[in-house]
Formats: structure tokens, sequence, C-alpha cells
């Protein structure tokens, strides 16, 4: 299972760049539809120059950012788009493991609460 960056059709300019890439979310994909949609990107990591780890720059466009929603294909390739340059700021460092310390502590209030 792969997750991948999603926008939607809407959220595309005619040069192929994201318009607001704070729309774009997190996915996953099967057979050319949206399985599950997932959040936000975040832009602390996605549009940070001093992290170029985990770059917005390829998102797989969408019909609608919904679950079921169909990829645009041209009959060769799944229709791709990218944030402009002009997107991505200098943010500072990144600590991905206190980011994912927050993450999972969020993770485990979410699941206490369901049972």
């Amino acid at each position: 299972m792969r997750i991948r960056h999603l926008v939607s059709a809407d959220n595309v300019d005619d040069d192929g760049f994201v318009i607001d890439p704070l729309l774009a979310r997190h996915g996953l994909v099967v057979a050319g539809r949206v399985a599950q949609l997932a959040g936000a990107i975040d832009p602390q990591t996605h549009l940070n120059q001093d992290f170029p780890e985990h770059r917005l720059d390829d998102c797989l466009i969408v019909e609608q950012l919904e679950a079921g929603g169909a990829l645009r294909w041209d009959g060769e390739r799944f229709g791709m788009a990218r944030a402009r340059p002009s997107a991505y700021t200098q943010r500072g460092p990144v600590d991905q493991g206190e980011q994912r310390a927050a993450w999972q502590a969020a993770f485990r209030r979410v699941l206490s609460s369901k049972f």
C-alpha cells in the first residue's frame, strides 16, 4: 500500500500546477479510484524548502476529491500536477521524531474515544 498525494481537477491550472497546495490530501488509490481519503498535507513538511525529503512534487489529479473519485487518465498515464516553486518557503528544520510522537498520541486519543 502506498499513500499518494491527491488534488482535485478543479485545483489544477492549465499549466499543470496546483492552485492551492493546502487543499491537497493524502489518499489510497486502488484501480484508478480513490479508495480512502486521509488528511490534508502538512505545509511544515510538504511545502518547506528546509525539508526536501517529503515535498508536494507529484500529485495525482482526481476528478472529485472523495472516496470513489476517478483519477485523470490520458490513455497512457495518470494525470499529475506539481506545486509551483513559489509555494515552497523556508519553514525551518523538522523534527520527524517529535511529529511522529504527536501523531501517535493524537491517534491513541481518537481510538480511546471510540472504544
